[in-house]
């Protein structure tokens, strides 16, 4: 009950959903168990490598609806964020210099803001320290759902097919997120 409550529970990649499994998997001893972690698996199961991300639909900062599926052929960096988060605020800096780094290249920089207050969200996007695409999707959207996104911020890089490479990105304030951009083919 601990393992379900504690640590299966804050799972992010169907990838860590396996690494658990090898590790604490013989402890779930009892049909109840074992079947409470096979549901968090499956959940976990459609958002993992090589999955097509699940489209979506939500508005700029003009009410223009704008779409994952806008960006097939494209590298698409999605950044999940606030204005309220500090953490998030932190790394637009970083965020804002691996879009220049990479400007002209084959990669869209999505952000989807979960703020309920739009009009602290349209200043924000209206005051040009962000760049990118912006979209604001509200807290407790599908997209965070489908996603298992509790805690933000949170990247997740898909490529030009739209599949998943990785729901859990690293940051771009990491030296290796610039590195693993540049390793991916057709940017």
């Amino acid at each position: 009950e601990y393992l379900l409550r504690n640590v299966f529970a804050g799972l992010k990649s169907y990838d860590q959903y396996l690494s658990l499994m090898d590790r604490y998997g013989k402890y779930l001893v009892t049909p109840s168990l074992k079947a409470r972690a096979e549901a968090i698996g499956t959940a976990l199961y459609d958002t993992a490598p090589g999955s097509i991300a699940a489209d979506f639909t939500y508005p700029d900062v003009n009410g223009k609806e704008v779409s994952l599926s806008d960006f097939k052929g494209k590298v698409v960096l999605v950044d999940v964020w606030a204005t309220w988060c500090g953490p998030c605020q932190r790394e637009l800096p970083f965020l804002k210099k691996l879009e220049s780094k990479f400007e002209g290249k084959n990669i869209t920089f999505l952000s989807l803001s979960i703020d309920h207050d739009k009009a602290k969200w349209e200043a924000k996007v209206k005051s040009g320290d962000l760049s990118g695409v912006q979209l604001l999707i509200g807290r407790g959207s599908s997209f965070q759902r489908a996603y298992n996104i509790e805690g933000i911020p949170r990247f997740l890089l898909l490529d030009k097919e739209g599949k998943i490479i990785n729901n859990d990105m690293l940051r771009p304030s990491s030296d290796d997120t610039e590195r693993i951009l540049n390793t991916l083919e057709g940017i």
